[in-house]
């Protein structure tokens, strides 16, 4: 990094409110290798890449330790990504290029449709959902019917969650509606993020009380291609959003979608239900308070730019 861009990110350490600066910088490391451009990132070289990541590692603070890059595939898609250990919780993110993506379904429920177009920034999102080893450095209100360190935590509430994460502190969040999806993907348009067939290789399910949760590293090596396991299958994760219709969506996420209403989506599908609901556009929806089997949470947080 030259002398230039070194000064300019430290005056935007100094001064983090000025939106100028953040600016400025974002500008200039984004000429380097564009974080916001999922498919351009990925023809950059990863020396520029490293430079990218490195900085934003710097500017997200002793919250976050870095751990380096890797490459992920699945789908047909391939990208690479930051990752990052968030020090208090214990939670490994994935630093992972926004861009555009189409969501909903054309094949699927009313709720899936209109499939449109929405752009999402670049964000780090959690490797795994939320696990209770990671759950419980803090403790939080849960009524968990499986123990296991390494399982992930369930029947947790909406605002139990959201409460998690606040204390947590590092901007860590629940991704929005849009930014789960995006994730989710990774850039295929497939029913699942590894092709149009459910494949038990990737993805818990079941249907039925004889079902329970799985530890997520156990699909280690079947990753989405941001590297992310589990969005498929295993729990249901909450998302920020009121459930509405998608006609109402909005088309450019530059964050979560705070608005009213009597339920909460839920994403990605769990071990209770049929494997369509493991599908990438399957949307469903509870009250914020209910703490049904089968749901957790996967953190996200913003970037600093």
């Amino acid at each position: 990094m030259d002398d230039r861009l070194r000064t300019l990110e430290q005056q935007v350490r100094a001064l983090p409110a000025d939106a100028a600066l953040r600016a400025r910088l974002r500008a200039e490391l984004f000429r380097l290798a564009p974080l916001d451009d999922r498919d351009a990132w990925g023809r950059a070289a990863e020396a520029a890449q490293d430079l990218v990541l490195a900085a934003v590692a710097r500017l997200l603070g002793s919250a976050f330790e870095p751990l380096g890059a890797a490459t992920f595939a699945a789908g047909g898609e391939a990208h690479r990504v930051g990752v990052l250990r968030h020090v208090a919780t214990g939670v490994v993110l994935h630093l992972v290029p926004g861009g555009a993506c189409l969501v909903g379904s054309l094949r699927g429920l009313p709720a899936e449709r209109p499939r449109h177009l929405v752009r999402v920034p670049p964000l780090l999102v959690g490797r795994y959902p939320v696990l209770q080893a990671e759950w419980d450095r803090l403790g939080g209100d849960d009524a968990r019917a499986w123990e296991g360190a390494d399982l992930p935590i369930e029947h947790v509430s909406w605002h139990a969650a959201r409460d998690w994460l606040a204390r947590a502190g590092g901007g860590l969040r629940l991704p929005s509606e849009a930014e789960w999806e995006y994730v989710c993907r990774a850039g295929t348009q497939s029913e699942y993020f590894w092709g149009d067939e459910m494949d038990l290789a990737y993805c818990w399910f079941g249907e039925g009380a004889a079902w329970s949760t799985h530890p997520p590293a156990e699909h280690d090596d079947r990753p989405n291609a941001f590297g992310l396991v589990d969005p498929s299958g295993n729990v249901f994760e909450w998302c920020e959003d009121a459930f509405g219709p998608y006609a109402e969506a909005p088309r450019d996420d530059a964050g979560p979608r705070r608005v009213t209403g009597r339920t909460r989506v839920l994403r990605g599908g769990d071990g209770f239900n049929r494997a369509s609901s493991c599908r990438s556009a399957y949307r469903a929806d509870t009250r914020p308070g209910d703490r049904g089997g089968g749901i957790g949470f996967r953190a996200v947080a913003s970037l600093p730019l």
